[in-house]
């Protein structure tokens, strides 16, 4: 075997998937001040000696294309956050040459052999530091040839850290799929709170429990925190609890949605969609409900959920009481998805008439018995929905009259989960064609608060768009998708002042192989959040339930 051929072997042999910063303001060829980056193997091969080989390499005729699949092109990440991933797919090489640019000035270049790049932190503090919100281009070379220099594939991508900073944390719910398995294993569960500057894995609040819980809210005063729990047998239990470091669940912190009588032909309120005033003392949920629910084994969409009938209700915890809201307490149609506008003083929810038909079908188990190997789009096609965005005054909860949200409704599409932004000015939802949870079209629109011209945001992703919050300075929405994997994952766009938004950032961190992360939530600016929750009596707390989650 020729030396030459020996030693260019050799050198790809030492390349690793761990990145090290190497500085080369010396280095032939190279710029002053570019970033070099290898693998820890490769550290006996002088900056010289690498910088030479990068720049000796050259790009053949027609190159192979590269699917760059982490970020996209022009995606934002915020001031505060730690570093995305870059990933890309590439038949044509198993080493590849990363090259990030300012302007056509190189700014850092290493190699890779493996299909993705995570800078460490201090990397990205030197890549953050040297392009500020200027937009970064990524290019992604294949490398082969007998010589091992040519560029054989080429991918390109492009990136800017933004002014704006989230400054907040992330909450969010991690469960089993299919839905099926999530039902029976209820210890998989996990609540979880995310730093977004953080390089480490998110913290684990509580799991291995005994039972259901699902979607939980913040109050915007970071003194209250709610999350739906089936609680010792009771599928309307409702945990409500002042925030702390270590939060121990008591009976007491226990409400239950069923002190609202339900009108038939509801049997009883679980408590869906629930969500808490801005100052804590209110929360509002759909309640008397008659669910649409059927449970498929597909792991990608493996339930149909909505309510079928259903008011809103809202329990005040200085009168300790459960009431109906005026304006979403109409038997005649399902009111759902309550959401309360940024001063509290309106209340945004999803509406459509009561079908009973298909009342009379939950009723008499006809949903329970449909084929579990059906997929959702046939199960759609059974049972259609559409609903309506409406609002009404809240009035310290007297409630008022209901008004379509214009934007929002009679559109010819379902429009559900409405998110008002914190400082008054958007009120964010989803729209598919047909549903309420967990549907494949799904997509983020946004429009005035006061309702106005909606548009869909480019935000959002090729499958499944869905459970929506906002930062609390108004700028950075998170929301989940499928787009990636049939396990849900969370990602992030920036708003800008038109209500435009950047491309999503996937919160790779955020994400698990095993488990859906689900139903995020800021918490309030600077709140830490519970460092640990657990239940004083698990032992005696297990309930059964239907109730979704969007997995």
């Amino acid at each position: 075997m020729p030396i030459k051929y020996r030693i260019t072997s050799w050198f790809m042999a030492v390349l690793s998937t761990i990145f090290i910063l190497v500085t080369s303001s010396h280095a032939a060829g190279a710029e002053k001040g570019l970033l070099l980056f290898t693998g820890p193997n490769y550290t006996e091969l002088s900056d010289d000696s690498l910088s030479g080989w990068i720049d000796s390499m050259k790009e053949v005729d027609s190159p192979a294309k590269i699917t760059i699949l982490d970020p996209s092109p022009d995606t934002l990440v915020p001031a505060d956050a730690a570093s995305p991933i870059f990933r890309w797919k590439d038949k044509a090489a198993t080493t590849w040459l990363v090259s990030l640019s300012l302007n056509g000035k190189p700014i850092c270049r290493g190699l890779q052999d493996v299909p993705f790049w995570i800078p460490d932190p201090d990397t990205w503090a030197q890549i953050k530091s040297g392009t500020g919100n200027h937009l970064v281009s990524v290019e992604i070379s294949g490398i082969g040839g007998w010589t091992k220099r040519d560029m054989v594939s080429r991918g390109e991508t492009s990136f800017a850290v933004s002014k704006d900073p989230v400054k907040a944390r992330l909450g969010f719910i991690r469960k089993s799929l299919p839905f099926k398995k999530a039902k029976d294993n209820p210890h998989d569960g996990q609540m979880l709170v995310g730093d977004l500057s953080s390089f480490g894995k998110p913290r684990i609040v509580l799991q291995d429990q005994p039972i259901c819980f699902n979607c939980h809210a913040y109050s915007r005063n970071g003194r209250s925190y709610g999350m739906d729990m089936d609680y010792k047998g009771d599928k309307g239990g409702y945990a409500l609890i002042s925030i702390a470091d270590k939060v121990m669940i008591e009976d007491r912190d226990i409400i239950s949605w069923n002190t609202y009588k339900a009108p038939e032909p509801a049997q009883y309120s679980m408590g869906l969609f629930t969500t808490l005033s801005p100052d804590g003392r209110y929360a509002l949920s759909t309640v008397g409900e008659t669910s649409a629910f059927v449970m498929m084994d597909d792991i990608f969409f493996s339930q149909m959920f909505y309510p079928a009938t259903g008011q809103i209700a809202l329990y005040d915890r200085q009168r300790d009481k459960v009431v109906p809201l005026g304006g979403a307490m109409d038997l005649d149609f399902v009111q759902t998805n309550p959401a309360f506008s940024a001063d509290g003083r309106q209340v945004a929810f999803a509406r459509t008439d009561v079908n009973p038909d298909l009342v009379k079908a939950i009723t008499a188990g006809k949903l329970r018995n449909e084929d579990p190997a059906q997929n959702i789009a046939q199960v759609n096609a059974k049972y259609p929905v559409r609903f309506d965005l409406y609002s009404t005054p809240f009035n310290e909860g007297r409630g008022g009259v209901a008004t379509a949200i214009v934007g929002a409704s009679n559109n010819g599409m379902s429009n559900y989960f409405p998110r008002y932004s914190p400082d008054g000015k958007w009120l964010l939802f989803t729209q598919s064609r047909t549903g309420l949870v967990l549907q494949p079209d799904s997509r983020l629109a946004i429009v005035p608060a006061q309702g106005g011209q909606a548009h869909s945001l480019s935000a959002n992703t090729s499958l499944m768009n869905s459970w929506h919050c906002w930062s609390p300075n108004s700028k950075w929405i998170a929301f989940t998708s499928k787009g990636n994997s049939p396990f849900t994952e969370i990602y992030l766009s920036h708003i800008n002042e038109a209500g435009k938004s950047s491309p999503a950032l996937r919160l790779f961190r955020f994400s698990s192989p095993e488990l859906a992360a689900m139903v995020p939530e800021f918490l309030p600016s600077n709140e830490t959040g519970p460092k640990i929750m657990e239940l004083a009596d698990p032992e005696n707390v297990r309930g059964e339930s239907i109730a979704t989650d969007g997995r």
